[in-house]
């Protein structure tokens, strides 16, 4: 195009001199009176000649070489271009804007009016700032020149050519249809480059240095339909007999507003000779709507992939400044799109960081070339497929924007930056052993090791929340249960630590409290060391850590135990018998407390009785239902979780030994009678008319989906969504049958087993030891939430006195509210200030929800790049199903979709979420949650196909999908579609 221009002039006006000094081979010429005239006047300032035609732009309008081509051809005195597209150009254009904006209204081609003072109901469209002048038009110009009448010097450039049109000349329309761009802001440009997958490939093409964009041949629909023959030949003439691969490329596809990723046919491994036709056939055949302009791409087929996948270069939940790639390792091209992958991993990398070392390094240059495109582009939230070849060469297979609607997320990067400096701080002070844990081992934290605080509580929560958990349990509970079982006496040492606004586990404080106090000090050094190591090596195992990381009793089995303890960490046979001397009292011990602490729970249940029916302020009754709930609910609970945990691991050891079968463990716990087993026979009694509908919904009305969520609602807030359907569907749900016929067969083998180890192996003593600590771990949890929910509830009736709504109250630590009751009656000025510090500590709870941690943090590099690996889910259950999925944490609690006969992903394993068991789901899956998670006895009981805790890296990609198996016999969960 520059070779037809016979000369170029630019009109300067704001910051003339910087322009001429940026770009001194630049002619210009400046319109000194810029501030008091129009764009139609600056275009008098250029020196023009009469007897050659002109081209006019507006210097901030990107376009194609087309549309000058046919500019230049018109045959009419002027030639202006415009935009019937005008109103969907972009996303949000505001009516302000369309009225401001220059117009045009167009009759049989030709315009019949221009300026921006046409109202906006009576345009067709919007001129661009692009417009041709042939001679007889220069010529009115040039008189202009010599004489502007003073109406014209204010008016822009569509006011300059109304006039002429109103002098007689004609101006031919033409029509750009949104092929254009204004670069008002950094995405301007990407709207203008990124088009459809083989136009965007081609721009892109000749620019990008740091990555291979191959050949291709593209063709429309419409081509292919008219000359089949030709379209075969182009691609065999420009790309030879190389296998080739046949990719869609349809207009619905890659946009910004939707991205229809993987909804059609890509073929691979093409014969041009002979497979060439039926797979353009097939592509274009999975188009849904087809229109001509549709495109089909066909490229050579890339062999010696290493790795392929996508890489997203912002979050896509919340566009947030971290690159997310997402790649297979083992080379399939269509493994990540698919998600047919089975051998993955996901590089989370902050942006702005240059970390020396990856944890892949050879995805270094996949990040170069994202940013060498993002700069290119002027725009950083892209969504690119790539692949990287045997000898370490990125290829771009596809770039086009995230098709996300982030509008109201309102997180700055720069807020996301500085939570993660100070987390790099938090990690540099916390990073010393401290004087009460044995010996020196290297910082370790995690969401799931202990106590699972992503289950509990989320990853996120707001300040009431974690505030609770600290009380109830984090701060000191968690530690005095341990040193009172027989553990290592670690306080003080809260166990939960805040990295970027979300909680973590001390693995060093939680490791050290389990070895037995009476480990000498020198063996428990040791261990805390290697126990930290092994899990700090072996990250998937984070939520599994009392069965594969760390012993915590004696149970069958623990030769192996003992034999990795000196084999791999080096101990003495007199060390190793130091720990399990001590293991064998910590377990020993254990069958004999179960009674104390259920009768504690008990007298829970009866001051809970009496703090209901008593007249108290709304902060009295919660500052005494909490205590109550810490003294008498959570600490009992922990031992009873503890007996719990030694309970399920005996009887784990004896099946892993072979002491015991499978069937025969499975038998045994078919006799259990949870709480949960409760709720689901009350329904049925509900159903039959045995239990009255208020009695059932006063028993189990507390529950609520998150137990420390003021936000969450109470079953008995909405009886009818949460419990009428457990008693509708009370007679279809499946309630495992006691058998104990396999167990009482067995039992022999498994009190030979106990017995061996030098435990109490007293059939009766065994049995109420196994059943009182599996039972009664989830009926002190059923108590203890009860003063928990109603603590919630009188926080939230205060709120309501004072005009604190939940959501503000959420963001409120306990302390904070408690410390109002001193005054009877709180000011103003107190309520404001806690809505103040409400707003604050949201705003710290936003940038939290943005800011992407790995589960476990090893060292500090891995606060700003880390990977993410296919966890390895607790499968549950003995069925298999297939059914469409539905993600509950999608849907407001306040609308919930219907989910029966689907598979329902939740991203905790809290007990609230039992309601979901009278819905008929086909399966469940959890992002958080343990093997010994409530969700997982859950599921055992009713047999339902289950995978709890199946990590971030996986339920990223189940959530999205549409269709999934689930085959817990056979360990297989993947999306079908």
């Amino acid at each position: 195009m520059q070779a037809r221009l016979s000369a170029c002039t630019f009109v300067a006006g704001f910051q003339s001199r910087v322009i001429t000094a940026r770009y001194p081979d630049l002619p210009v010429v400046e319109n000194t009176d810029w501030t008091e005239t129009g764009s139609g006047a600056s275009l008098l300032v250029a020196p023009l000649n009469v007897g050659q035609s002109t081209l006019v732009s507006y210097g901030d309008i990107l376009y194609r070489r087309w549309l000058v081509e046919r500019l230049r051809v018109s045959r009419s005195a002027i030639a202006v271009a415009w935009d019937s597209a005008w109103r969907r150009r972009y996303a949000g254009r505001s009516e302000a804007d369309l009225a401001r904006c220059e117009k045009v209204a167009v009759a049989d081609g030709l315009a019949v009016r221009l300026g921006a003072d046409i109202p906006t109901d009576w345009a067709d469209g919007e001129f661009i700032g692009l417009v041709h002048f042939a001679p007889e038009a220069v010529e009115w110009l040039c008189r202009l020149q010599e004489h502007l009448p003073e109406s014209l010097r204010t008016v822009h450039l569509a006011g300059l050519i109304e006039y002429l049109r109103a002098q007689g000349l004609a101006v031919e329309a033409v029509d750009v249809r949104g092929d254009w761009a204004e670069v008002n802001e950094p995405q301007d440009i990407a709207h203008f480059v990124l088009g459809t997958k083989a136009e965007t490939l081609d721009r892109l093409r000749g620019m990008v240095r740091s990555a291979t964009i191959l050949d291709q041949v593209a063709f429309t629909v419409a081509d292919w339909r008219e000359d089949r023959a030709g379209c075969l030949q182009r691609v065999q003439g420009q790309l030879g007999g190389q296998p080739l691969v046949v990719r869609s490329s349809a207009r619905s596809e890659d946009a910004f507003t939707a991205s229809n990723a993987g909804a059609y046919d890509s073929v691979l491994g093409v014969d041009p000779d002979t497979g060439l036709e039926r797979a353009v056939e097939q592509v274009i055949g999975s188009y849904a709507g087809i229109e001509g302009e549709d495109q089909v791409l066909v490229q050579p087929m890339l062999d010696d992939v290493a790795i392929s996948g996508v890489a997203f270069t912002r979050t896509l939940e919340r566009g947030a400044p971290w690159y997310v790639i997402n790649y297979e390792r083992d080379g399939d091209t269509e493994g990540i799109t698919s998600g047919s992958s089975e051998n993955h991993a996901t590089l989370i990398h902050r942006r702005g960081v240059d970390r020396p070392e990856l944890p892949d390094p050879r995805l270094a240059g996949v990040l170069t070339a994202l940013a060498e495109i993002e700069g290119l582009l002027g725009f950083d939230a892209l969504d690119v497929e790539f692949a990287v070849d045997g000898g370490d060469r990125g290829h771009i297979l596809q770039v086009r924007p995230i098709a996300v609607d982030r509008a109201g997320a309102g997180v700055s990067d720069a807020a996301c930056d500085q939570a993660l400096d100070e987390a790099h701080q938090t990690w540099q002070r916390l990073a010393p052993t401290p004087p009460q844990l044995p010996g020196e081992a290297a910082p370790l934290y995690g969401v799931m090791p202990d106590w699972n605080p992503a289950e509990i509580i989320g990853t996120a929560p707001g300040q009431l929340a974690e505030s609770l958990y600290r009380e109830l349990v984090m701060d000191e509970v968690w530690a005095q249960q341990r040193a009172e079982y027989g553990y290592r006496d670690v306080r003080p040492a809260p166990l939960l630590v805040s990295f970027a606004g979300r909680p973590y586990v001390d693995v060093r404080a939680s490791f050290a409290s389990f070895i037995p106090a009476t480990v000498s000090e020198p063996v428990a050094a040791k261990l805390l060391r290697f126990y930290v190591d092994w899990l700090r090596a072996r990250a998937q195992l984070h939520d599994k850590v009392e069965f594969e990381v760390v012993p915590t009793c004696l149970a069958p089995g623990f030769a192996g135990w003992e034999r990795r303890l000196r084999e791999e960490a080096g101990l003495q046979e007199a060390e190793i018998a130091e720990l399990r001397a001590g293991l064998h009292g910590i377990t020993a011990h254990a069958f004999t407390r179960g009674e104390q602490d259920l009768a504690a729970i008990e007298r829970l249940a009866e001051r809970y009785q009496r703090i209901h029916s008593a007249e108290l302020d709304p902060l009295e009754r919660a500052r005494l239902l909490l205590d109550d709930c810490r003294r008498l609910g959570t600490l009992p609970f922990a031992h009873l979780a503890r007996s719990g945990f030694v309970a399920v691991t005996l009887l784990r050891g004896a099946e892993a030994t072979g002491a015991i079968s499978a069937a025969a463990r499975e038998s045994f716990l078919s006799t259990l009678r949870t709480v949960s087993h409760q709720l689901t026979a009350d329904a049925r009694a509900t159903a039959e008319g045995a239990m009255s509908w208020d009695a059932f919904v006063a028993r189990y009305g507390h529950l609520r989906p998150g137990t420390y969520d003021i936000h969450s609602p109470r079953y008995d807030a909405d009886p009818e969504r949460f419990l009428r359907p457990l008693v509708e569907h009370a007679n279809e749900a499946e309630l495992e049958q006691a058998d104990a016929s396999a167990w009482e067969q067995e039992r022999p083998a498994f009190l030979a087993a106990l017995a061996e180890l030098d435990l109490p192996a007293e059939a009766e003593a065994v049995e109420r030891f196994l059943r009182q600590a599996i039972e009664g771990r989830e009926y002190a949890k059923f108590v203890f939430s009860r003063n928990l929910s109603a603590a919630l509830e009188a926080l939230a009736a205060f709120g309501a006195e004072h005009g604190l709504g939940r959501s503000e109250l959420a963001d409120l630590p306990v302390s904070d509210l408690l410390a109002t009751r001193d005054a009877r009656r709180p000011g103003a000025d107190a309520i404001e200030a806690l809505r103040g510090q409400a707003a604050a500590n949201r705003e710290a709870r936003q940038i939290a929800e943005a800011c992407e941690l790995p589960p476990l943090i090893g060292h500090p590099g891995e606060l700003d790049a880390f990977l993410l690996g296919a966890d390895r889910p607790n499968f549950v259950g003995a069925g298999a199903v297939t059914a469409e999925a539905i993600d509950l944490a999608r849907h407001s609690a306040d609308a919930p979709p219907p989910i029966a006969a689907r598979i329902a992903l939740i991203p905790q394993a809290d007990p609230g979420y039992d309601w979901l068991f009278g819905q008929g789901i086909a399966g469940l899956i959890t992002l958080f949650g343990g093997a010994n998670s409530h969700m997982a006895i859950r599921a055992a009981e009713f047999g339902l196909p289950a995978a709890i805790g199946v990590g971030e890296q996986r339920y990223r990609e189940l959530h999205q999908a549409r269709v999934l198996e689930l085959d817990p016999p056979r360990e297989i969960l993947r999306v079908i579609r």
